[in-house]
């Protein structure tokens, strides 16, 4: 292989001080020219590949400060500046370093002071690059604190480092961020997550041998010593200044808790129980849960809905139930509310309660509201070309369909592919899911409004709302569940509100629905207070759509049941590919490589444009006909000593050398001397830096 040149560019407005610089450097350099700043940015550019500046500060136009900022906002900022100077003054050089020059040269030039300074801030900013890629290997890109492997490893080393202390790890994540990410936008999403490792950062800081990461989207992870007291202190500090990012959305972090008990376990173990904990923090609305074992059976059955939900969909395998709403005072259905059920093919009819929270949570669930609006609608369409009476159906949008902006033109898409009016088809939000953000929902629900759709607010009164918003709300129906009643029925506290609360929304023209309705005496009790719809098992449980058509129609339905680690991805993913680490990486003028060691030995992960150019393989080779070809190029005796190399960086997790003979095209053998930098492990494959150099090549 043949001595690399690097390439170095002079700066100065006098041709006299070009060409000396040109004599000194040309027997080892390659140099190109320019006559002022504004010149040297466009030879920066057109070259690419500038190992380092020669400067004159005093140039017209462009003098050497200016060029020296403009160079920060390049993708070449990280390229030594030596400032060529004439006079000894401390404030210049002084001015210059702070602007990002690396060193001086004295004029007149000392050729061998020169080539000495030259080639030094060249190994400097080779081995400053190598720290930069280190550092971007073992770091997220977005927030800058560790990526998940390097957590890992990290605290690894924490855990072995002190025997006998107990340390805890909490995974943190936010309720709904996909629903965040989808109404506000990936921008803003990415601005709250690097706000989250802000607080983060403050939250742990000053606790000694601590270690934080995100390890994926909106999950991070702690692993720090384990005391109750400064635990609960940093959760409630970490939610109060989250508080602080946007007060137009209502942020919910949870908090999933593992205490390593046996610190000798793998780490991504102890992780992935700290995430089964912040699932059931989900689950049950909690701000944090501890892990206990009995949470993993819980978890493998939802990894089994997880993974049979697509295909039940494609198979049509979640069927509309339509459950009747009667008019108290007739005791006459007039229409129902469309209920999912799933037919599963091995587990039979699953009702709602044993799947659709599962869905709510990993956000499949805005998938299956297009699916049952839909079968809705097609029903609609059916009792219309079959003359029947149709009664308006009610359907529920989930949280999910609810932050989708698009979410007015899906459903007027709908009734207007079926031809239905869209007061054919009611609309039920929680009043769970209104709070949450009463502004946006009030925004969406005047849309839907706007566009002919009734809404119906479910689960009114459930503990969230007031009179406030009894007043506020622009909803056409309010549905309150019988579960709103007290217990204790002799105080009749609850029965006096429930009362109130009827004959109010009547004086404000709002229609009630009483749901849960399942005895003679709740229906007297209703009929007194003046309740005008009921939905109940007293009048009917959720009915197949066959059964609630002869229901309708005078008949007498069939009797219906009551329903009850690391990241695994192949090696040549183990690199980011990011455009910043790719300029950073085919920078170095030197051949190099991202390489993975194991028992089977060492393999190519990633090269550089230099080291293509090296191989003669073209600009992006296949990994498995790159390693062939590199084997064939290197003699079995030197292939020897590069194995030997590996194993060494390897088995002492250090830098090593070796040299061997490469074979190129035309069958020339020539010394080349390989540095490999080790840099950790990646779920049980080492991971290395690898440099190919002239034999001889100076450090």
């Amino acid at each position: 292989m043949a001595a690399e040149r690097f390439t170095v560019l002079v700066v100065d407005d006098q041709l006299m001080n070009r060409q000396i610089l040109r004599g000194i450097l040309q027997s080892e350099y390659d140099v190109v020219e320019a006559c002022n700043g504004r010149e040297a940015l466009e030879r920066l550019y057109e070259c690419r590949q500038v190992a380092a500046v020669l400067l004159d500060l005093v140039m017209p136009e462009m003098d050497g400060y200016a060029f020296l900022h403009a160079l920060q906002d390049t993708p070449y900022a990280a390229t030594p500046v030596l400032v060529t100077t004439a006079d000894n003054c401390s404030e210049s050089e002084q001015k210059a370093l702070d602007c990002g020059a690396w060193d001086f040269v004295p004029k007149p030039y000392r050729p061998g002071i020169l080539l000495l300074r030259l080639k030094n801030v060249i190994v400097r900013s080779r081995y400053h690059l190598l720290s930069r890629m280190k550092h971007a290997y073992e770091h997220d890109p977005l927030t800058g604190l560790n990526n998940r492997a390097s957590f890992f490893a990290q605290a690894r080393r924490l855990l072995d480092d002190s025997p006998g202390q107990r340390f805890v790890l909490v995974h943190l994540d936010l309720r709904r961020f996909h629903v965040f990410n989808s109404y506000w936008g990936e921008k803003e999403g990415d601005r709250l997550l690097v706000y989250i490792a802000q607080v983060l950062r403050r939250t742990v800081q000053g606790v000694e041998r601590c270690v934080c990461a995100r390890q994926n989207a909106d999950e991070f992870c702690v692993c720090e010593p384990y005391d109750t007291r400064v635990l609960y202190r940093q959760l409630d500090s970490f939610c109060s200044e989250l508080k602080g990012f946007r007060q137009a959305y209502a942020l919910e972090p949870v908090f999933g808790i593992y205490v390593a008990e046996h610190p000798e376990e793998p780490v991504d173990a102890m992780y992935e129980r700290a995430v089964v904990a912040a699932k059931e923090c989900k689950e049950k609305r909690a701000r944090y849960c501890y892990y206990r074992p009995e949470m993993n059976d819980r978890l493998l059955r939802e990894q089994q809905i997880t993974n049979d939900m697509h295909k039940a969909l494609e198979q049509h395998e979640f069927v509309v139930y339509l459950q009747p709403k009667y008019d108290l005072k007739t005791e006459t259905p007039y229409g129902a509310e469309a209920l999912v059920r799933w037919n599963h093919p091995r587990r039979g009819l699953l009702a709602a309660g044993d799947f659709l929270p599962v869905l709510e949570r990993n956000g499949f669930v805005g998938q299956l509201d297009r699916c049952i609006w839909e079968q809705v609608c097609i029903i609609q369409r059916r009792w219309r070309d079959e003359g029947r009476r149709a009664v308006p159906i009610s359907v529920n949008l989930s949280r999910v369909s609810m932050y989708n902006p698009n979410l007015a033109e899906v459903l007027s898409g709908l009734v207007e592919r079926y031809g239905l009016s869209p007061r054919c088809l009611n609309l039920e939000l929680t009043e769970s899911a209104y709070m949450e953000n009463p502004s946006l929902m009030e925004k969406q629900i005047g849309v839907l409004r706007s566009r002919g759709f009734s809404i119906l607010m479910d689960n009114f009164g459930s503990g969230y709302s007031s009179l406030n918003t009894l007043k506020n709300i622009s909803v056409d129906v309010l549905k309150i569940d019988m579960r709103f009643l007290s217990e204790q029925r002799e105080t009749g506290r609850s029965e006096c509100i429930l009362a109130a609360v009827i004959r109010m929304a009547g004086q404000l023209n709002i229609p009630v629905i009483m749901e849960g309705v399942e005895n003679s005496r709740q229906v007297a009790f209703l009929r007194s207070v003046g309740c005008g719809y009921v939905q109940g098992f007293y009048y009917s449980h959720p009915l197949p759509v066959q059964d609630f058509e002869a229901l309708t129609q005078g008949a007498q339905p069939a009797g219906a049941p009551l329903m009850p680690g690391l990241l695994e991805r192949g090696d040549e993913q183990a690199w980011p590919l990011d455009e910043q680490i790719d300029l950073l990486f085919n920078s170095i003028g030197a051949p190099a490589a991202i390489c993975t060691s194991s028992r089977s030995g060492f393999r190519f992960v990633r090269v550089n444009a230099a080291f293509c150019g090296w191989m003669r393989c073209g600009a992006a080779p296949r990994l498995e006909e790159l390693d062939r070809s590199y084997r064939s190029s290197v003699p079995q005796k030197s292939m020897a000593a590069v194995e030997e190399a590996f194993r060494s960086a390897v088995r002492d997790k250090r830098c090593t050398s070796c040299e061997f003979l490469h074979r190129d095209a035309a069958g020339t053998l020539t010394p080349v001397r390989l540095d490999l930098q080790y840099w950790g492990e990646n779920d049980g494959t080492e991971i290395l830096f690898a440099v190919f150099l002239p034999a001889g090549a100076g450090a």
